[in-house]
């Protein structure tokens, strides 16, 4: 009887002939191209910068139409800095929030684009000058010189690059240095009801609603790690405010004795 011949020893197949798993780390997974990503991400933010734009161009409107509403003692509430510096802010932070992460899978930037916070400042900002001066023109008839619509929008231009600012830190950084940009909101209502207290006591009561407001933001806007920040800043700002109105006061006084 012949010899049994011996079986062939198993071979596993060659790796580099057999397709690539998914699941294997050399697999290479398909990207999205940077364009079309990149198109996404600014037709979104265009979307939302629009929307912030007609949303305060209606709020502009509701604050002029609201000074003919509200009570002589609760009319700052509708005409005030802090309403034209925290209705932007507010609108610009809802369009940093709205925006999508930059950047590829595994490298995504939690930082919104500068530009994009400083031009929704300035364009929210804007569209409540256009709104307020609109409404007055077309609706309300209250006639209004053309020196204060180019005040008020050149005012616009500093506050509105501010709110981008502020906005924009608040987005991207923690610890102190965002408790100190929220700090730099509260700061208005705090510094507004101030002066309504103090200036126009007949409206004290918007004046304590404004310092209620600027409570609110620190508290709501805060977190752990930013609160020491944030209540110094505020603190801060609204006396440097008041010495620096108090020394333009005392110059005015000066130059008219």
């Amino acid at each position: 009887m012949s010899a049994a011949v011996p079986a062939a020893p198993f071979r596993r197949p060659s790796r580099a002939g057999r397709p690539p798993s998914p699941d294997r780390p050399g697999h290479q997974r398909p990207q999205r191209p940077h364009g079309a990503s990149g198109a996404a991400g600014g037709a979104a933010g265009l979307a939302a910068v629009t929307a912030a734009t007609a949303a305060a161009v209606m709020l502009g409107a509701a604050t002029e139409a609201a000074q003919g509403a509200l009570p002589t003692a609760w009319g700052p509430l509708a005409n005030s800095v802090t309403a034209w510096v925290l209705l932007p802010a507010a609108l610009t932070t809802a369009v940093l929030a709205a925006l999508p992460p930059r950047g590829g899978a595994g490298r995504r930037s939690p930082a919104p684009p500068p530009v994009t916070a400083l031009v929704t400042g300035l364009v929210t900002t804007q569209g409540l000058v256009a709104g307020y001066y609109g409404w007055a023109a077309l609706v309300s008839g209250t006639p209004h010189a053309w020196s204060s619509v180019v005040l008020w929008s050149a005012a616009g231009l500093v506050s509105g690059t501010l709110v981008g600012v502020v906005a924009l830190v608040r987005a991207s950084e923690t610890g102190a240095l965002r408790g100190a940009a929220t700090g730099l909101l509260a700061a208005v209502p705090l510094a507004d009801g101030g002066r309504t207290v103090v200036l126009f006591p007949w409206q004290a009561s918007a004046g304590w609603a404004f310092a209620a407001v600027a409570v609110v933001v620190l508290l709501v806007g805060l977190r752990r790690g930013e609160r020491a920040a944030g209540w110094l800043t505020a603190a801060a700002a609204v006396a440097a405010g008041a010495a620096g109105f108090a020394l333009l006061d005392a110059a005015v006084r000066i130059a008219s004795a």
